[in-house]
């Protein structure tokens, strides 16, 4: 596990900048327009990148930010390396010494394949310049195959067409599809996401529950900052910041998992949006780590899960 704090870097034009301009006590007070790397891409790995872009502030940099543009909603990138986080299951003997889990079938012993962040961005940044970071992104987190990872984003509606556009101009080639389903799963030829009173509180639901089920591995302190600040509505199963916070990680971390199991939506209407997994990861409990505070699961569900409901 890398240590924290992560390498930091800076998007310039269509590179990455190793970035030492500041202390990590100053950039722990403001981390914004600096890419957190926890974890550098790994040959063979599949990652997926969650984005959620914002009407920002065009121009905005680092250099010239101000107090007052921390109310401007950040654009946010959050990248996972998919079951990159393996980890030994363990039992209790009687004991209570500690055994292996051990597969019935294979003789092995049973592992826990998490979801791994390993990078992220946020800053108040337009939908044109979000795209352009999330390009040189995208070819640096490559698939197994080669290609650049998978980018699901909110595509409409709002200011996620212009960031369809400018993705569509620089050419990046693996863009998520919207999908339907009737009997079966079918894609459109539709960009990205498509955000509406349904489909927000399927995707909460189906991310909270991936979590609450112990199969992330959140590396960044802001991310579950976001997490623990989110405040849902417990008659429309939708989460936003609560006042005065942020929830641009979060939904861009809600993507990227969504993106990453195919999840389907479990509704009876004949036509409904969805994604459906394919080849389901084998996941198993065990408690993950998520962030630098929490050591278990249980310390972290205590301290975030509780102010989920209003």
């Amino acid at each position: 596990m890398s240590a924290f704090p992560p390498a930091l870097y800076l998007p310039n034009g269509s590179s990455l900048k190793a970035y030492a301009g500041e202390s990590w006590e100053e950039i722990k007070r403001d981390p914004r327009g600096i890419l957190m790397v926890f974890h550098p891409p790994v040959k063979g790995h599949r990652y997926i990148m969650g984005m959620d872009p914002t009407v920002g502030i065009t121009g905005w940099s680092r250099g010239s930010r101000n107090p007052e543009d921390k109310k401007t909603d950040n654009g946010a990138i959050v990248i996972y390396d998919i079951g990159g986080d393996p980890r030994p299951i363990w039992t209790e003997d009687e004991n209570g010494g500690r055994i292996a889990d051990i597969d019935p079938q294979t003789k092995r012993q049973r592992i826990h394949y998490r979801d791994l962040q390993v990078a992220e961005f946020a800053a108040p940044c337009d939908a044109v310049e979000i795209a352009r970071v999330a390009d040189i992104l995208g070819r640096w987190y490559l698939n197994p195959d080669g290609d650049p990872c998978e980018l699901i984003w909110e595509g409409y509606p709002g200011c996620g067409m212009l960031t369809t556009q400018e993705l569509l101009r620089l050419g990046y080639p693996n863009l998520w599809h919207w999908e339907y389903i009737g009997g079966y799963a079918e894609q459109t030829s539709n960009l990205g996401w498509r955000s509406f009173f349904q489909s927000l509180s399927i995707l909460w639901t189906r991310a909270r529950r991936h979590l609450m089920q112990e199969n992330v591995t959140i590396r960044s302190k802001w991310l579950r900052e976001e997490y623990a600040n989110a405040q849902v509505n417990a008659r429309t199963m939708r989460a936003s910041g609560s006042y005065g916070n942020h929830d641009d990680r979060f939904m861009a971390s809600n993507l990227a998992l969504w993106a990453a199991h195919r999840w389907t939506y479990e509704m009876a209407e004949d036509r409904q949006n969805v994604s459906e997994n394919p080849a389901p990861l084998d996941f198993q409990r065990s408690a993950p780590v998520l962030g630098e505070e929490y050591t278990t699961y249980s310390e972290f569900k205590e301290g975030v899960t509780d102010s989920w409901w209003e």
